[in-house]
């Protein structure tokens, strides 16, 4: 199955580069003009479900696209962004110079949880559950699937080859052709990293953007 996770588009937080996760913030207007112009680029019929995090800015990301592709707008608890704790709303660039040794575990150890939060294991594993609980439906046709930097952030370790680059930007995406594994994970056979979803409509991944020729289950549970 072919699952486009696209990142919401942009918020006020987003702007000021504040921690947001659970946050529930709106779009800003710049974030309402990208959600209706990466919908139109959408092209009906091509497109087997719609998914957002119950989040109102992924829900106002997605429902210009389901209303584009006249397909309904489901929500899954699973999708959410990472839950950040005490340090939820707090300037990214002003907590990293204060504390440097808490934001390097926050990106790079899935065993950290901020206080209050949780940690990068848990919120992965719950957001692979999800992707999973998606493919069971048996959609013939990619899925958009609506969620948060955050945790696609998660999967980028994860990922065979492993991603370049930063965060996926406001409205785009990390496509991915996969299946589930029998570990409870996901086997990926191609993915993409950063790209606009219409760009994810049709065919094969070309070569020279995929990860790897050879699929492996990844370590996400």
């Amino acid at each position: 199955m072919r699952l486009v996770l696209l990142r919401h588009a942009e918020t006020d937080l987003n702007t000021r580069d504040r921690f947001q996760a659970q946050a529930d913030t709106p779009l800003n207007a710049e974030g309402r003009r990208q959600a209706r112009e990466t919908a139109e680029r959408l092209t009906p019929g091509r497109w087997a479900a719609v998914h957002a995090s119950p989040l109102t800015r992924a829900v106002d990301t997605a429902r210009p696209a389901a209303e584009r592709l006249g397909l309904p707008l489901a929500t899954l608890d699973g999708l959410r962004e990472r839950h950040l704790g005490t340090i939820d709303g707090l300037d990214r660039t002003r907590y990293a110079a204060e504390h440097p040794e808490d934001m390097r575990r926050l990106l790079t150890d899935p065993g950290y949880g901020p206080p209050g939060g949780e940690t990068g294991a848990r919120a992965r594993g719950r957001f692979v559950a999800a992707l999973r609980a998606l493919m069971a439906a048996g959609h013939h046709g990619p899925v958009l699937v609506v969620t948060h930097g955050g945790v696609l952030n998660l999967l980028r370790g994860e990922l065979p080859g492993g991603p370049r680059g930063g965060m996926v930007g406001n409205c785009r995406a990390v496509e991915l052709d996969a299946e589930p594994a029998p570990d409870g994970g996901l086997r990926i056979e191609r993915w993409r990293w950063d790209v606009a979803p219409h760009e994810c409509e049709d065919g094969p991944v070309a070569p020279s953007r995929t990860s790897s020729a050879t699929a492996r289950s990844t370590a996400l549970r």
